[in-house]
């Protein structure tokens, strides 16, 4: 085996899934990509500090993506089409810890029909100027976001997890 190709392969830049340039080309289309989120709720996986996570658009294009931990514990983010404004730590069984607002430009994300593109200094520092999530799937959301909702959608999305996970068990085994 050649070693410079060896040497080549490992330290070779891995390409992003969605580049600088596809987002600069896709930048036009930003108003058809916010109309298709209305009334949407995302699932994507990665970033890999969040693994799968939920992002939900109302039909007012309020925000919130909702990050479950294995501890029990949930973050939520809300905002709008440009980002996120607060972010609210819930300990296990939906309790209230700690809530922030964030000025503009703290967590901002753009979010298209195949990714989620999340940037600002609130995220971990990385060489990459922003962190992409891949859209799993999508499913229709009727509700409205609001503080009451939002309360309820923590055990309801743990409550979807376990389902789920139990489903692909069964799948599995046969």
């Amino acid at each position: 085996m050649d070693p410079l190709a060896l040497l080549s392969r490992l330290f070779k830049k891995k390409r992003p899934p969605i580049t600088p340039e596809d987002i600069a080309a896709r930048a036009a289309r930003l108003d058809r990509y916010i109309e298709w989120s209305r009334g949407k709720r995302l699932l994507v996986f990665d970033p890999p500090f969040w693994g799968f996570h939920d992002i939900f658009v109302d039909n007012n294009l309020r925000h919130a993506m909702i990050s479950l931990k294995e501890t029990g514990e949930a973050f939520v983010f809300t905002g709008d089409t440009k980002g996120a404004r607060r972010v609210r730590k819930y300990s296990p069984g939906a309790v209230l810890e700690s809530e922030e607002s964030l000025d503009t430009g703290l967590f901002e994300w753009i979010i298209y029909d195949d990714f989620v593109v999340y940037f600002g200094p609130f995220l971990p520092i990385s060489k990459s100027p922003y962190y992409v999530g891949k859209v799993a799937t999508t499913f229709a959301f009727e509700k409205t976001i609001t503080d009451e909702w939002e309360h309820g959608a923590i055990p309801m999305l743990f409550n979807w997890y376990e389902q789920n996970r139990e489903r692909e068990k069964m799948r599995r085994k046969g």
